[in-house]
């Protein structure tokens, strides 16, 4: 009975996700500062919630220190984004409400976002070189896997949501993971996850239910996230 309402409200809920779709950016109009903006969120979402992420990320580009052609030598640059992240940050949440919160992991950070920094801007490229020169959606998920510290699968496919590059990707974290034990009993971790072939396998799981619901995979997965995260919310599940 459960699964079966869970499955009404994704359906529901994709209906309003592609009515929205017309307001996903489009990485081709993004500047190079942007998208590693959106790249410097998504690696901080890897490390911890997302609104904390999104503060984080803010925190950085407010001081100028989101460089896609920066002129600092790399400890420079690292120890700026330590000092930068010591002050408290301003976390806000989804019903308006504001609180101050330290970042975990500074070192971290700040050397995961260095180093994607020297790694794509020190030999003369950008992301947007890396996008163009990507045969397929997965071509460039896979790539960004390669060029940017701190992504997976996961961080590499939310990068190309949030862009507008692609809908035909999954993000798949606990919230998907836990519908799929839900609706296809699948017992999955997300530390498996971190292999491309093992994700890209359960992700054409994932395509399957999709198809399932008549939409595409970004919508569904999208979909899917936001329902069971309130049902978890709510104590439903």
């Amino acid at each position: 009975m459960k699964v079966d309402i869970i499955n009404r409200t994704i359906r529901a809920m994709c209906g309003e996700v592609k009515a929205q779709g017309s307001a996903l950016q489009d990485w081709h109009l993004l500047t190079e500062e942007e998208l590693l903006y959106e790249a410097a969120l998504c690696i901080f979402g890897s490390q911890m919630v997302f609104e904390m992420a999104v503060a984080t990320a803010d925190r950085l580009r407010d001081v100028g220190l989101i460089l896609p052609q920066c002129r600092l030598d790399h400890g420079e640059y690292e120890s700026r984004i330590i000092a930068a992240l010591y002050e408290p940050l301003v976390m806000v949440g989804k019903d308006g409400s504001t609180r101050w919160a330290r970042p975990r992991f500074k070192n971290r950070l700040a050397s995961l976002l260095a180093t994607t920094v020297a790694e794509i801007y020190g030999k003369g490229r950008s992301i947007r070189s890396l996008l163009f020169a990507a045969e397929s959606a997965k071509g460039a998920r896979e790539v960004l896997i390669q060029n940017i510290w701190g992504f997976g699968p996961k961080q590499a496919s939310l990068f190309l949501r949030r862009v507008g590059c692609c809908a035909d990707l999954a993000v798949l974290d606990v919230h998907v993971l836990d519908y799929l034990q839900l609706a296809r009993g699948l017992s999955l971790t997300p530390s498996r996850l971190g292999r491309l072939s093992f994700y890209e396998e359960i992700e054409d799981t994932f395509r399957e239910v999709a198809d399932e619901f008549g939409y595409s995979l970004g919508c569904v997965d999208l979909a899917t996230w936001l329902t069971m995260r309130v049902a978890k919310r709510e104590a439903y599940l």
